[in-house]
């Protein structure tokens, strides 16, 4: 069943309905929590706050917009809630993003391993240096490949601020890797 239809069955109370729109989207939702609070915070905590408090409006939802873009903006809204909670700097970690959130980077036994390794270390620095709304907007355009549309919806901005906030950011995160990719020297 389509995710509209879902959510109908849903908010009429089938419960099995709803448990599929948790199960289709409960490994983004951990994603872009984690990729935001960092591993350490409570995320399994946080993503069922987020979809009991889905559940609960569902009655309220209009299908103005597709059910992930009103997931993704309740995500959005209960991680800066949490942010603004905990005084978190911290945004996220490429390493969360490519599924090695330990920090542990294994050796390889060759040089491009290891130069792969260096590579994401960079990016994650760069990432790190970026203000919070620039690297939330890159993460759900690059690794989450929200649509502009979507994330205008989102950020409740026209498309075209979205796309040159992307282009600022892409820019910026290039400058700040240039000596990475010049000179071999990471970013700071």
């Amino acid at each position: 069943l389509e995710d509209s239809r879902l959510v109908q069955l849903a908010s009429d109370g089938d419960s099995i309905a709803f448990d599929e729109l948790v199960r289709r989207y409960r490994e983004k939702v951990l994603r872009l929590v984690t990729s935001t609070l960092g591993a350490h915070a409570d995320v399994e905590d946080i993503a069922q706050d987020i979809f009991v408090k889905v559940y609960l409006s569902l009655g309220r939802f209009r299908g103005d917009a597709s059910f992930s873009t009103y997931l993704y903006t309740v995500t959005i809204n209960r991680c800066r809630d949490e942010l603004r909670r905990s005084k978190i700097r911290r945004f996220f970690s490429l390493d969360d993003w490519m599924g090695r959130g330990d920090g542990r980077h294994p050796a390889g036994e060759n040089e491009q391993t290891l130069d792969a390794d260096e590579r994401r270390l960079a990016v994650r620095r760069a990432m790190n240096s970026l203000p919070r709304h620039t690297q939330m907007l890159l993460h759900l355009r690059e690794v989450e490949e929200l649509s502009y549309k979507e994330l205008a919806e989102i950020f409740e901005v026209e498309v075209g601020t979205i796309k040159s906030r992307l282009a600022r950011g892409r820019e910026r995160l290039r400058e700040v890797l240039m000596p990475y990719i010049r000179d071999g020297r990471m970013p700071a």
